[in-house]
C-alpha cells in the first residue's frame, strides 16, 4: 500500500477547512400520487468554531511476567461533535434533525452517511482522498441558548468504511471507491 503525501509545501500546516465533514441522507417527497427519492447532502461545521473527530479507543494494555508491556487495541468508536451549532436559515440537517426530536422518531437518527474528506491529500486533478462511512447515527444533543437558538449534534460513525476520492470540493462531488484487491 503506497502512503499518499500531504499536497502541503513543507513546513505549511493543514488548515482545519481541509478536513471536511459531509452527511448525506434520502429526502422523500411526495406530490399528488407521484414520489420522489433525492439525495442530500451537506457540509458539516457552518459556524461551529472547533470540532474534532474523536476516536475513543478501547484500548487493554497488560504487563507480562518479564515486566514487558503490550496494548491491544479492541476497536474504535468515532464521533464528532458539533458545537455551539446555531441554527440558520436554510440549514437543511438541523431542520431534519429538529423535524425527527419533534415528532420523537429516534430511529430516523440513524439513517445517515458521512463522508471524511481530506482535501489535504490528493488534488483537484487526480481527486481527493475520502472515506465514505455508511449507516452513521446523528444525534442532537440540546436546543436552546441565550441570545440566539443553538442545536449541537453528535455525528457516530460506524466503522462501515470505504475509502476512495471525491472529484471536487463542492456538495455535489462523485465518490470513487478505490480498487479492492
Amino acid at each position: 500500500m503506497a502512503v499518499e503525501q500531504f499536497n502541503l509545501n513543507p513546513g505549511q500546516r493543514a488548515e482545519r477547512k481541509m478536513l471536511i465533514t459531509v452527511a448525506e441522507w434520502k429526502e422523500t417527497t411526495t406530490v399528488g400520487t407521484t414520489t420522489t427519492e433525492n439525495t442530500v447532502r451537506e457540509f458539516l461545521g457552518t459556524r461551529t468554531e472547533d470540532s474534532a473527530i474523536e476516536y475513543n479507543s478501547e484500548i487493554e494494555t497488560t504487563t507480562d511476567i518479564l515486566g514487558n508491556n503490550y496494548t491491544d487495541m479492541q476497536r474504535t468508536q468515532p464521533e464528532q461533535t458539533f458545537d455551539a451549532s446555531p441554527v440558520i436559515g436554510g440549514d437543511k440537517l438541523k431542520a431534519l434533525l429538529n423535524d425527527i426530536r419533534r415528532r420523537n422518531a429516534l430511529s430516523e437518527l440513524q439513517q445517515f452517511t458521512i463522508y471524511i474528506i481530506t482535501a489535504f491529500v490528493g488534488s483537484s486533478k487526480d481527486g481527493y482522498a475520502a472515506e465514505k462511512h455508511e449507516d452513521c447515527t446523528i444525534t442532537y444533543d440540546s436546543i436552546g441558548g441565550d441570545v440566539n437558538v443553538n442545536f449541537p449534534y453528535t455525528v457516530h460513525f460506524s466503522n462501515k468504511i470505504t475509502t476512495g476520492t471525491v472529484d471536487k470540493l463542492s456538495d455535489d462531488f462523485v465518490f470513487t471507491a478505490d480498487a479492492s484487491i
